[in-house]
Formats: structure tokens, C-alpha cells, sequence
């Protein structure tokens, strides 16, 4: 049985407050799941994979993380903002008996020349008399090594999990730290820095070392930022001690809790741990 607007709010506050979490971000991430459950049911489920935060949130708890956003790869497409546009209503009209129902209100071009190309469809999602927005980034050409994986996404508000495809451990990580490096002490993407301690703190054990710096190599061949390779440890030396950056990291702390008792320097730790995995 669908639940309604009332019982979706009301489970949603009590995760917030168990989690001292924003009830706001969380609908948006119910909302979320349920565009992703319609990918599952869809024709399209093969091609879309997840990745960025909302892949990152799920594998570390909404207590620990919070996303704005699905960001997705595409594959086996030639996506143009028109054929995304077909393909996103196509998938929004699933009726999975959820009560939930989606419009598109705008298709751009995404052009981030530190990462890949991409669209970006901005939507409502309606239940009952809630309206949330949300925003779903594909981006073409990623690079994935070896190869994109099955996933069991658990959802927020059900005991029960989708199917879903998405990158690897190792690519994950390759692709934090190659904007890590890549973008210096030019960077304000402090939840890259967040992310990876987090995730070196839970999946730590299960990264595959030659596996890891095959996918950081191939990043950074996709991106032309070859020369980060062997200069990162040079680059990350200076990262730590950045005025800057420590700076920004005590604003990140204070708009998330979550990342209130990590100090800059230990998150800036882990990226060199896993930069020094790869020489290992």
C-alpha cells in the first residue's frame, strides 16, 4: 500500500530528529529514490548508473551525508537534451502505485571542464499537496574501471532494497581524488574531502589496490590531468596546510554536524592514504 502524504511526513520528521537531520533534504532524497525505483522498472534501467552523492549517501546513512541531487553516468546512449527529455518522461510516467508523480521543468547542457559533460533536468515531484524539487545530472563518457556493478539501494522509508547500476569502489575514489588534486587549493567542493574519509572509514578493507590506481590513471587521462599522478603528494602537502581551505572547512562543519568533529587535516590524511596506496 502506497503511502500517503501525512505517513511520508511523519516517518520523515522522525528520521530527521533521530538523525538531527533536515526533514527538507530528506523528502527531496524520498523523492529521489522514488524516480529511482521507476529507473529500476523502466527500459532504461542498464543504462543509467549512480554515482556522486547520492551513491555516497546511500552506502554511508543520511545520519552521515545528505545530497541535493542524483547524479547518474549514461551508457549505450547518444543523449541529446531532447532524447533525455523523452527518456525522463518516459520513466516519470511508471505509475509504481506510490502516489508520487513528476514534471519536467527544464533540460540543460552541463559543461564542467574539470569533469564530464552532461545534462541536467530539473523536475517537481507532486505528493498529494507537496510539491519537491529535484534535479537529476547525466553525464556522458564517464570512465569507469574495471566496470560499473550491480547495487542493492536501500531505501529510507522501507524495509526493502532496489536494483540498481553503479560505479565501483575504486572509481569512486579515484574520481574524489583526481578533483582533489586537480583542483588544488583552488577548491571549494569541501564534501570531496568529507566523502573520502568517510568512505576510507567504512569500506577501507575492500578497496582493490591495483584495481584503484588503474581507475585513478584512467581519470586522469580522461580529464588530461596526467601530470597529477606523480605530483600528488606535493599537491596535497599543500592542501593541508592551506589557510584557505582550512577555512572553508570550518564552514562546511558548521552547515553539516556530521562533519563537525572531523578536523581538516585528518580528512586530508585519507586522501593521502589512498594516494599512497596506488605507489604501494
Amino acid at each position: 500500500m502506497a503511502l500517503t502524504g501525512a505517513q511520508v511526513r511523519g516517518k520523515i520528521k522522525n528520521i530527521a530528529k533521530s538523525n538531527r537531520a533536515d526533514a527538507r533534504i530528506l523528502m527531496r532524497i524520498y523523492m529521489m529514490e522514488r524516480f529511482l525505483e521507476r529507473v529500476a522498472n523502466s527500459p532504461y534501467s542498464e543504462n543509467f548508473i549512480i554515482k556522486g552523492g547520492i551513491l555516497v549517501t546511500s552506502m554511508i546513512g543520511i545520519s552521515m551525508r545528505s545530497t541535493m541531487d542524483i547524479d547518474t553516468s549514461i551508457r549505450n546512449l547518444n543523449l541529446s537534451e531532447e532524447e533525455a527529455l523523452r527518456i525522463i518522461n518516459k520513466i516519470s510516467k511508471i505509475d509504481l502505485q506510490d502516489g508520487v508523480t513528476f514534471n519536467v521543468k527544464d533540460v540543460t547542457r552541463i559543461m564542467d571542464d574539470m569533469e564530464y559533460p552532461g545534462i541536467r533536468v530539473t523536475m517537481d515531484a507532486y505528493l498529494g499537496k507537496m510539491i519537491t524539487p529535484i534535479k537529476i545530472d547525466i553525464s556522458t563518457g564517464d570512465i569507469i574501471t574495471p566496470r560499473a556493478i550491480e547495487y542493492d539501494y536501500s531505501l529510507m522509508l522501507e524495509e526493502r532494497s532496489i536494483k540498481l547500476w553503479s560505479y565501483n569502489l575504486e572509481t569512486i575514489f579515484a574520481e574524489k581524488l583526481q578533483t582533489i588534486l586537480a583542483r588544488g587549493i583552488l577548491n571549494t567542493r569541501m564534501r570531496d574531502f568529507y566523502d573520502v574519509y568517510t568512505l576510507m572509514l567504512r569500506y577501507e578493507e575492500r578497496i582493490n589496490h591495483e584495481i584503484l590506481k588503474q581507475a585513478f590513471e584512467a581519470t586522469c587521462n580522461k580529464r588530461n590531468t596526467t601530470d597529477i599522478i606523480t605530483s600528488g603528494m606535493q599537491i596535497l602537502d599543500i592542501i593541508i596546510n592551506d589557510d584557505r581551505l582550512n577555512n572553508l572547512w570550518n564552514s562546511y562543519q558548521q552547515k553539516y554536524l556530521y562533519a563537525r568533529d572531523i578536523p581538516f587535516e585528518a580528512a586530508v590524511k585519507k586522501a593521502i592514504q589512498i594516494y599512497k596506496m596506488m605507489k604501494q
